[in-house]
Protein backbone atom coordinates (compact mmCIF):
# COMPACT_ATOMS: atom_id res chain seq x y z
CA UNK A 1 0.00 0.00 0.00
CA UNK A 2 2.88 2.40 0.78
CA UNK A 3 5.84 3.05 -1.48
CA UNK A 4 8.21 3.75 1.43
CA UNK A 5 9.13 1.15 4.05
CA UNK A 6 9.25 3.82 6.76
CA UNK A 7 5.64 4.75 6.08
CA UNK A 8 4.57 1.12 6.44
CA UNK A 9 6.13 1.08 9.89
CA UNK A 10 4.43 4.34 10.92
CA UNK A 11 1.10 2.99 9.69
CA UNK A 12 1.53 -0.10 11.88
CA UNK A 13 2.26 2.10 14.89
CA UNK A 14 -0.86 4.16 14.25
CA UNK A 15 -3.05 1.09 13.80
CA UNK A 16 -1.64 -0.37 17.02
CA UNK A 17 -2.51 2.89 18.83
CA UNK A 18 1.15 3.62 19.64
CA UNK A 19 0.63 7.36 19.44
CA UNK A 20 3.92 8.52 20.93
CA UNK A 21 6.07 6.32 18.69
CA UNK A 22 3.98 7.21 15.64
CA UNK A 23 4.22 10.91 16.42
CA UNK A 24 7.99 10.73 16.89
CA UNK A 25 8.39 8.94 13.57
CA UNK A 26 6.12 11.41 11.80
CA UNK A 27 8.25 14.25 13.21
CA UNK A 28 11.41 12.63 11.85
CA UNK A 29 10.04 12.69 8.30
CA UNK A 30 8.12 15.97 8.41
CA UNK A 31 10.82 18.18 6.93
CA UNK A 32 11.49 15.96 3.94
CA UNK A 33 7.99 14.61 3.30
CA UNK A 34 5.53 17.18 4.68
CA UNK A 35 3.62 17.31 1.37
CA UNK A 36 4.15 13.73 0.23
CA UNK A 37 0.67 12.29 -0.41
CA UNK A 38 1.44 9.13 1.58
CA UNK A 39 2.86 11.12 4.50
CA UNK A 40 -0.26 13.29 4.50
CA UNK A 41 -2.43 10.18 4.67
CA UNK A 42 -0.46 9.01 7.70
CA UNK A 43 -0.89 12.42 9.29
CA UNK A 44 -4.64 12.18 8.75
CA UNK A 45 -4.70 8.75 10.39
CA UNK A 46 -2.72 10.15 13.32
CA UNK A 47 -5.08 13.14 13.62
CA UNK A 48 -7.97 10.69 13.88
CA UNK A 49 -6.26 9.05 16.86
CA UNK A 50 -6.13 12.52 18.38
CA UNK A 51 -9.84 13.02 17.57
CA UNK A 52 -8.99 16.00 15.37
CA UNK A 53 -11.46 15.01 12.68
CA UNK A 54 -11.76 18.29 10.80
CA UNK A 55 -7.99 18.57 10.50
CA UNK A 56 -7.88 14.98 9.28
CA UNK A 57 -10.40 15.83 6.54
CA UNK A 58 -8.33 18.84 5.50
CA UNK A 59 -5.15 16.73 5.48
CA UNK A 60 -6.66 14.04 3.27
CA UNK A 61 -7.99 16.76 0.98
CA UNK A 62 -4.49 18.22 0.64
CA UNK A 63 -3.13 14.72 0.05
CA UNK A 64 -5.56 14.32 -2.86
CA UNK A 65 -4.65 17.77 -4.21
CA UNK A 66 -0.97 16.84 -4.19
CA UNK A 67 -1.79 13.44 -5.65
CA UNK A 68 -3.31 15.15 -8.68
CA UNK A 69 -0.45 17.58 -9.29
CA UNK A 70 2.05 15.65 -11.42
CA UNK A 71 4.36 18.65 -11.77
CA UNK A 72 4.59 19.09 -8.00
CA UNK A 73 5.18 15.37 -7.45
CA UNK A 74 7.97 15.30 -10.00
CA UNK A 75 9.58 18.50 -8.71
CA UNK A 76 9.69 17.09 -5.16
CA UNK A 77 10.59 13.54 -6.14
CA UNK A 78 7.36 12.19 -4.62
CA UNK A 79 5.49 9.18 -5.97
CA UNK A 80 1.79 8.91 -6.56
CA UNK A 81 0.05 6.75 -4.01
CA UNK A 82 -0.98 3.26 -4.99
CA UNK A 83 -4.59 2.94 -6.12
CA UNK A 84 -5.22 0.91 -2.97
CA UNK A 85 -4.13 3.87 -0.84
CA UNK A 86 -6.14 6.34 -2.92
CA UNK A 87 -9.20 4.15 -2.35
CA UNK A 88 -8.47 4.16 1.39
CA UNK A 89 -8.26 7.96 1.36
CA UNK A 90 -11.75 8.24 -0.09
CA UNK A 91 -13.08 5.59 2.27
CA UNK A 92 -11.52 7.40 5.22
CA UNK A 93 -13.13 10.63 4.08
CA UNK A 94 -16.44 8.79 4.13
CA UNK A 95 -15.81 7.64 7.69
CA UNK A 96 -14.84 11.14 8.77
CA UNK A 97 -17.88 12.79 7.20
CA UNK A 98 -19.97 10.22 9.05
CA UNK A 99 -18.27 11.11 12.35
CA UNK A 100 -18.98 14.82 11.87
CA UNK A 101 -22.56 14.00 10.87
CA UNK A 102 -22.66 14.78 7.16
CA UNK A 103 -24.28 11.52 6.03
CA UNK A 104 -24.92 12.46 2.39
CA UNK A 105 -21.25 13.15 1.67
CA UNK A 106 -20.19 10.21 3.79
CA UNK A 107 -22.33 7.82 1.78
CA UNK A 108 -21.12 9.28 -1.49
CA UNK A 109 -17.45 8.96 -0.48
CA UNK A 110 -17.94 5.36 0.64
CA UNK A 111 -19.67 4.31 -2.60
CA UNK A 112 -17.09 5.42 -5.16
CA UNK A 113 -16.81 2.51 -7.58
CA UNK A 114 -14.08 3.64 -9.98
CA UNK A 115 -11.56 6.35 -10.85
CA UNK A 116 -14.17 8.44 -12.67
CA UNK A 117 -16.41 8.46 -9.58
CA UNK A 118 -13.41 9.46 -7.46
CA UNK A 119 -12.58 12.29 -9.86
CA UNK A 120 -16.16 13.60 -9.76
CA UNK A 121 -16.28 13.39 -5.97
CA UNK A 122 -12.90 15.11 -5.66
CA UNK A 123 -14.12 18.03 -7.81
CA UNK A 124 -17.22 18.26 -5.62
CA UNK A 125 -15.03 18.25 -2.52
CA UNK A 126 -12.97 21.11 -3.93
CA UNK A 127 -16.14 23.16 -4.43
CA UNK A 128 -17.31 22.37 -0.89
CA UNK A 129 -13.90 23.20 0.59
CA UNK A 130 -12.43 25.93 -1.63
CA UNK A 131 -10.05 27.22 1.03
CA UNK A 132 -7.97 24.04 1.11
CA UNK A 133 -4.73 24.30 -0.86
CA UNK A 134 -1.01 23.83 -0.49
CA UNK A 135 2.00 26.02 -1.20
CA UNK A 136 3.98 24.66 -4.10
Amino acid sequence: MFNKKEFKEIFKLIKNDQKDKAQNNLKLFREKYALDPEYLYLMAEFLILEKRFYQAIDTIHVSLLVENDDEFLLKNNFNKSTQELVNKKFSLLGDLFEIIDIPEISKEAKNLKNLKDQEIFFKKLQKLMPGISFNK
